[in-house]
Formats: structure tokens, sequence, C-alpha cells
């Protein structure tokens, strides 16, 4: 009786130093096409605060993770969007939806579609894509790779980074 007991409570102890106790699944069953990249400085130029996922145009675009639609909208350059926060203290955000099914205040499960593929606001890939970001909701500045948090795939190609896009030459006066 005392080995399961101390079983137990380290299975408790794994799974809370873990991060996340809830569930998460992909939002779209294409491939990385950007992944997750930042320094120091999550606002400098070059960085990119979560990954973009590819899939078919019109295809359902799933809740990574149970919880409370916060944001239903349009956000410029970013497109449609939604945001859900977990019990877990996460704000999951899924920006260039073609369209958006849930309204601020729903709950969602995971897995449930909460928007289709397509291309909205100023998407940064030539085929439709959702970008997933994921933040500690305590911390503005508390982004996360949300590979660390999803479950593993069978073997995929290594994302490729989208190089960064220069900005136009200054115009002499």
């Amino acid at each position: 009786m005392h080995r399961l007991l101390v079983i137990g409570v380290t299975a408790l102890v794994a799974l809370a130093s873990s991060g996340s106790a809830i569930a998460w699944s992909w939002p779209a069953d294409g491939q990385v096409v950007r992944p997750f990249q930042m320094g120091a400085d999550a606002y400098a130029g070059g960085q990119h605060r979560g990954i973009d996922v590819g899939g078919p145009e019109g295809s359902p675009v799933g809740a990574p993770a149970s919880g409370t639609v916060t944001f239903a909208g349009s956000v410029p350059t970013h497109g449609r969007g939604v945001t859900i926060s977990t019990a877990d203290g996460y704000s999951v955000t899924l920006f260039h939806l073609g369209s958006i099914s849930v309204g601020k205040g729903d709950t969602v499960a995971e897995g449930v579609p909460v928007g289709v593929m397509g291309s909205s606001g100023d998407p940064e890939h030539a085929t439709p894509t959702v970008h997933l970001g994921i933040r500690r909701t305590s911390d503005e500045h508390g982004y996360v790779d949300p590979l660390g948090l999803l479950p593993a795939r069978a073997a995929q190609p290594s994302p490729v980074p989208s190089p960064p896009t220069a900005a136009p030459a200054p115009v002499p006066a």
C-alpha cells in the first residue's frame, strides 16, 4: 500500500511540474510552416511569438485547449481571430482564420472547431495557415513555444523559418 501511495504522489508531482495539466491538441492537421522564434525582447524585429500551421482552405480549426473565449473578432494585419483563456493560466490565440464560429464568453472544449482555415488580415504565406500563439495570461511577455504544450506528431520535416521581411530603403531627399 505504501508503495502505491509513493507512486501516486510521484505521478502527481510530475504532472504538476510539467506546466500544464490540461489536454492540448493541434488546431489544424497541416505542417508547421513557421516556427516560434523569440529572443530576450519579445517585441524586437524578426520575432515570431507562435507557430504557423498550414491546412486546406475551409478545413476546421479546433481549439487547442478547453477554456473560455475572451476575444472573437478581427484585428488589423492579423485578421479574424479567437483567444481562449484556459483553466491553467494560458491565453491561446488563433489568427488568420477564414471565419469564426464562436463568440466572446463561449466555453469551448479542446478540439472543438472555433473557425475554419482561410486567409484574413495580412497573411505571411501563400497558402492558408493559422497562427497559434500561447502566452501565460499573468505575464504580458510570457510567450511560450506551442510545441512544448502540443502532443508530439509523427515525424515531420523541420520547419523552415521564413526570412525576415526587409524594410524598404529610405528615399533620398
